[in-house]
C-alpha cells in the first residue's frame, strides 16, 4: 500500500489555513461580487456562456445556483455564485472554457478537444424509502479526448477547501440496496461513508464529494444501468460522443486546488495536528482509506494538482491573451 509522505512542521494557529490559498484577484469590487457574471470571465469566453452560448445551460443544469440569484431554503435572496470574486466554477471555466477541436489541450501524452461543466454522475441507484435516487454528483470539469477513449474528472476548489465544513451523508448511503447492484466496490464505499459521516474539524465536505464522485464514475464502468442514467441526464455531451463512452473508457479523476505550493511550504501541514490541511486529508483519504480497497485506473496518479502548477504546464497551449488574463486576475506566478 502506497504511503504519502507527510512532513512534520510546527503545530501554527488554524488560521494559517486560511493562507492555504493566495486569494488575490484583480479588480475585485469590495463587496467581493460582480454586478454580473460576465464581468468574472476572460473576455472572449463571455458570449459562450451567456444565456443561448454553448456553456450556458451547462451550469444552469447544475445544483449550484451559478448563474442566477436565488432564494435560499430560508427565504433569504443570495447572489448567483459566478458573480463572486472567488468563484471556483468560473475559475474553472475561465482556465478550461477554450478546450475544443480547432484548440486541444495536450497533457501527459493525452490530447483532448472536448470540455463539459457541471457534468452529472449517478451515485444512488435508490433512496432510503426504495424510491428513485436522482441525486447526482455534479463534476465540475470533463475533459474528453479527441478519439472519445479518455474521460479525465475533475473536481475544482478555489477557496473552500481553508474552511471547515462537516461531511454529511444522507442515510441510503449506509442501506446496500441503495447502491447500484453492478459495482464491485459498493461496500467500499459504504464504509467509507460510515468513517467521514459527521467529521467537522476540516473541509470534510470536499471528501465527501471526493466519495460521490469516485462512486458515480465507477458506477458508470461497472453497471449498465448507471451508465444510461449518465447518457440521459447529461444532453450537453454529443450523441457521437456519448455513443463511445462505456464501460471500456479510460476514466480519470483528480482534484484541482488552487493553492501555491512554493507559498505553502510544508503543503500537508503537521500530520500531528488536530486541525489537518485538505491536501493532508485527501492523502489519507485517497492513499490510506480507498486505494487500499480499490486499485483502479481511475484513482489520480497523485493525490492533488495545483492551479498554479498546471497553469505552467499549460500556458503555452492556452489562445492569445488568456495566460496574461489568468495570471493577473488569479495571480498563479508566484514570483511576482
Amino acid at each position: 500500500m502506497r504511503k504519502i509522505k507527510l512532513l512534520n512542521t510546527k503545530n501554527e494557529p488554524k488560521c494559517r489555513l486560511q493562507k492555504v490559498a493566495n486569494f488575490q484577484t484583480s479588480a475585485a469590487p469590495k463587496s467581493g461580487y460582480f454586478a454580473s457574471y460576465e464581468e468574472n470571465v476572460f473576455p472572449a469566453a463571455r458570449e459562450a456562456i451567456l444565456k443561448g452560448g454553448k456553456f450556458y445551460d451547462m451550469f444552469a443544469a447544475g445544483d449550484g445556483h451559478e448563474l442566477e440569484d436565488y432564494t435560499d431554503r430560508n427565504g433569504v435572496s443570495r447572489l448567483a455564485h459566478a458573480k463572486s470574486a472567488l468563484s471556483s466554477s468560473m475559475l474553472a471555466y475561465n482556465f478550461f472554457h477554450w478546450v475544443s477541436p480547432e484548440h486541444p489541450l495536450t497533457w501527459h501524452g493525452t490530447t483532448f478537444d472536448k470540455v463539459y461543466f457541471e457534468v452529472k454522475f449517478p451515485v444512488l441507484a435508490k433512496n432510503s424509502d426504495g424510491s428513485r435516487n436522482n441525486s447526482p454528483s455534479n463534476m465540475d470539469v470533463v475533459l474528453v479526448s479527441d478519439d472519445c477513449l479518455t474521460m479525465l474528472c475533475i473536481e475544482s476548489k478555489y477557496t473552500e477547501h481553508t474552511h471547515r465544513q462537516a461531511a454529511e451523508f444522507a442515510d441510503a448511503y449506509f442501506v446496500p440496496r441503495c447502491y447500484y447492484s453492478g459495482n464491485p466496490f459498493n461496500t467500499t464505499f459504504l464504509q467509507l461513508a460510515l468513517r467521514y459521516n459527521g467529521k467537522k474539524h476540516g473541509y470534510f465536505a470536499g471528501i465527501k464529494q471526493n466519495v460521490c464522485h469516485l462512486l458515480g464514475i465507477s458506477n458508470i464502468k461497472y453497471d449498465a444501468d448507471a451508465l444510461a442514467w449518465f447518457k440521459a441526464h447529461n444532453p450537453f455531451i454529443e450523441q457521437e460522443v456519448m455513443e463511445k463512452i462505456c464501460a471500456d473508457t479510460d476514466m480519470y479523476f483528480t482534484n484541482l486546488l488552487y493553492i501555491h505550493p512554493e507559498q505553502v511550504k510544508e503543503m500537508y501541514g503537521n500530520v500531528y495536528a488536530s486541525y489537518k490541511t485538505y491536501p493532508c486529508m485527501l492523502g489519507y483519504f485517497l492513499f490510506d482509506h480507498l486505494r487500499a480497497a480499490i486499485e483502479e485506473e481511475f484513482l489520480p496518479y497523485s493525490i492533488l494538482h495545483t492551479y498554479p502548477e498546471l497553469f505552467k504546464e499549460l500556458q503555452a497551449q492556452m489562445p492569445e491573451g488568456l495566460a496574461e488574463y489568468l495570471d493577473m486576475k488569479y495571480n498563479l506566478i508566484e514570483s511576482k
